[in-house]
C-alpha cells in the first residue's frame, strides 16, 4: 500500500478511536452522524484489508478513491470534533 495513504490511514484510526470515546459520552444527537461515518469506515477498512491481504498493487484511480472516502471520513470527524468543543 502507498505509504502517503498508509500514514493518513493509521492518523485516521487514531482519531477514529478517540472520537468514539466522546461521541459515546457525547449528547446523542451526534449518534447518527456517527453511525453513518461508522458505515463508511467498515466499507474502507474492509477495501484497504482486501488490498493488503491480496498483495494487490493499487492503481492510480483505486488509491485515489480510497483518498476520497478516507477525507470524507476525515471531514466527518473533524464536524464532530467542533461540536464536541475539540
Amino acid at each position: 500500500m502507498n505509504k502517503e495513504l498508509e500514514k493518513f490511514w493509521e492518523q485516521l484510526k487514531t482519531q477514529r478511536d478517540e472520537l468514539g470515546v466522546k461521541v459515546y459520552l457525547a449528547k446523542s444527537e451526534l449518534n447518527d452522524e456517527w453511525e453513518v461515518i461508522e458505515k463508511k469506515w467498515q466499507a474502507a477498512d474492509g477495501k484497504l484489508h482486501h488490498l493488503q491481504d491480496k498483495a494487490i498493487d493499487s492503481t492510480e484511480e483505486m488509491k485515489h478513491s480510497m483518498t476520497v472516502v478516507l477525507e470524507e471520513i476525515s471531514d466527518a470527524y473533524d464536524r464532530i470534533k467542533i461540536r464536541l468543543g475539540d
